[in-house]
Order: C-alpha cells, then sequence, then structure tokens
C-alpha cells in the first residue's frame, strides 16, 4: 500500500472504484442578457465503464458540466436540478464544509483548463505540493508528505530529486502539466476530471500527455471524465463519449459507435471535420451557422439551423432515444 492510501486510511479496492450517477443536472448562468441554461438535464452513468470524453464546440456547456461536478462554478452559476450520485451519496445536495472536507481532492478531483499557468512562480514544486497537502490534510508528518510528493511526481513520469526543487519557469510546458496532474493525483481521488488537459501543448507532448492519463486510470482503476473540443485525443483513453451541443447531450455512445457510425448528425458532422492525412480531399470541412444564443432557448431541436437533414418534427423538442446501449436525441431515430 503506498503511503497516499496509508494517508487516506483504507486500502482501495481493486475492484471497484464506485459507481457515478449523474442525473438530470440543469446549471445556469444569470447574465446581464438574462438567464442563460449552460446545461440542460444531463444524464449518464459510469458503472462498468472507467472513462467518458464529454465532446462539443466552445460555448456547449462541457467545462460547465465539469465544474459543476466539482462544485467549483462562478459566483453567477447554479445547479437548479438534478442530482450527481457517487457512493450512493448526493454530491450536490450535501453541505460545502462536507464536500471539502471529505470529497474535494480526496474522492473527486481536477485537472482544469489551462492550470498549468497557475504554478505559482515564486514558490518550488514541492512547496506547492506541500501546501496542497498541509490545507487538506492536516494531520500529515513532514516525513509523510515528501514521501506522498515524490510517489505523485514518479507516478507521473517525473523525477522528483529534479523537478521538486525547480520553479514553474524553469520547466517545460509538457512538465508543468504533468505536475498539475500529480497535484490532482495527491490525495488519492476516485474520479479526475480533466478539462481541456492537453490545451497549449504541441501533438507529442499531447500524446505524451493523453497516454499517461490512460495509465494512471488503469493503474489507479479512477473514473476518469476527459472534456474536450478534439475528438481526436479520446479514442483511446476512454469507453464512452458524450457529444454536447448548446448545452444538451445530443448523443452519449461508446467509442466505436462514434468513430465509425455516429448517430446524431451534429457527430457525424464532427467527425467529417477531423482532418484525415490519407484523404484525397484538399479542403477542410465544417460545420456552417452558429449554435443558438443560450439565452433564447425556444421550442424544438438546437441544431435544427445547422442541420442537413431537418424536417418537420424538428421543430419540436427531439426524444431521446436508446439505439442498443447507446442514447440519441434526434427525430430521425423515432419509429
Amino acid at each position: 500500500m503506498n503511503e497516499r492510501n496509508k494517508i487516506n486510511g483504507n486500502k482501495i479496492d481493486k475492484s471497484v472504484s464506485g459507481a457515478l450517477e449523474v442525473n438530470d443536472l440543469s446549471i445556469v448562468y444569470k447574465t446581464r442578457s438574462g438567464v442563460l441554461k449552460a446545461v440542460d438535464k444531463i444524464s449518464f452513468k459510469m458503472k462498468d465503464t472507467q472513462g467518458i470524453g464529454i465532446i462539443g464546440e466552445s460555448g456547449s456547456g462541457k467545462s460547465t458540466l465539469g465544474y459543476g461536478l466539482m462544485r467549483s462554478l462562478a459566483e453567477n452559476g447554479s445547479v437548479v436540478s438534478g442530482s450527481f450520485i457517487f457512493e450512493d451519496q448526493d454530491i450536490l445536495n450535501i453541505s460545502e464544509k462536507d464536500f471539502n472536507e471529505k470529497y474535494r481532492w480526496k474522492k473527486i478531483s481536477m485537472v482544469f483548463q489551462g492550470s498549468m499557468n497557475s504554478l505559482d512562480p515564486v514558490f518550488t514544486i514541492e512547496d506547492q505540493m506541500k501546501e496542497i497537502l498541509s490545507s487538506h490534510r492536516k494531520k500529515i508528518s513532514s516525513k509523510d508528505r515528501i514521501s506522498i510528493i515524490r510517489s505523485a511526481l514518479t507516478d507521473v513520469g517525473l523525477n522528483p530529486d529534479f523537478v521538486s526543487k525547480k520553479y514553474p519557469h524553469e520547466l517545460s510546458g509538457g512538465m508543468k502539466q504533468r505536475i498539475v496532474i500529480a497535484n490532482a493525483l495527491l490525495l488519492g481521488p476516485r474520479i479526475l476530471i480533466a478539462d481541456e488537459p492537453t490545451t497549449a501543448l504541441d501533438v507529442v507532448i499531447q500524446s505524451q500527455v493523453l497516454q499517461l492519463l490512460k495509465k494512471l486510470r488503469e493503474e489507479k482503476n479512477m473514473k476518469i471524465i476527459v472534456i474536450t473540443h478534439d475528438m481526436s485525443l479520446i479514442p483511446n483513453l476512454v469507453d464512452r463519449v458524450m457529444i454536447m451541443y448548446a448545452g444538451q447531450a445530443v448523443e452519449i455512445s461508446d467509442v466505436k459507435t462514434v468513430f465509425e457510425k455516429p448517430l446524431h448528425p451534429y457527430t457525424q458532422a464532427l467527425i467529417q471535420s477531423i482532418p484525415n492525412i490519407r484523404s484525397s480531399e484538399k479542403s477542410i470541412k465544417f460545420i456552417k451557422g452558429d449554435p443558438p444564443n443560450l439565452t433564447e432557448i425556444g421550442e424544438g431541436c438546437r441544431f435544427i439551423d445547422r442541420c442537413p437533414h431537418a424536417f418537420g418534427d424538428c421543430k419540436n423538442d427531439p426524444p431521446d432515444i436508446l439505439i442498443g446501449n447507446n442514447l440519441v436525441k434526434c427525430w430521425l431515430y423515432k419509429k
């Protein structure tokens, strides 16, 4: 049992990491233009699967979903309905004190978008990691803190003897990203939410970070929720994919279905927009039009104005259709 597991007080059961279930989650922001419904009745489960990718354009609500699960919404944001069940507990319905003491960073952790830029330039990596531990595990001895830090840095493929005494400006972007992942894993969480974990990294480092996340997910038996706009990043990292558009989940499918036979017209358009170096096609395909204004959402399919398959029924709110183990919100599949 490593030091982090000892500090948590129990040995991790390798066979299960706790069921996760999100039910009808809705999140709004109060803006000058009105109430913006950023997340609209999102539901998904993670029981047998260990990873889900949440994909969508900017403004789709994918990051807001992550912040909502982490209870880290901006001041003008709030959860208006729904639940987030983990280990038989509704995480959204407990006090802030209980969440901070029992769940935040300890059982549910997050790598925020651009978080490598949040490293303090005037403190060494070791000092910053010590601060995290002293804030959340006050009874840990100094010796144990060092042991946990060294273990965390080793887990993400860094040499603790080289890295721990360095300042952020002395490290590459890829090394800093590994450090923020190590920070997120310091307290041995069972769920890791990674929001755009490869932003601002070159393609080689992107691949290394994704391989690292996959390795950590498998070795630590974590649930992982990867939030990204880039579909090409997630095929080998997760089991399921949720496609978000204008605050809604328009498709939830296994990875193979999404990439080989996508169901929703929006998912199909996203797949077609991925450049293929083997293709003779010289022009880059893109989705025409713009997403709807989320402060002025009316009835009907939210993709209707951009969809090549739109017809009369699409003026009504589309149903959720179950096809095998996959879910699609589209009138095309209504029999």
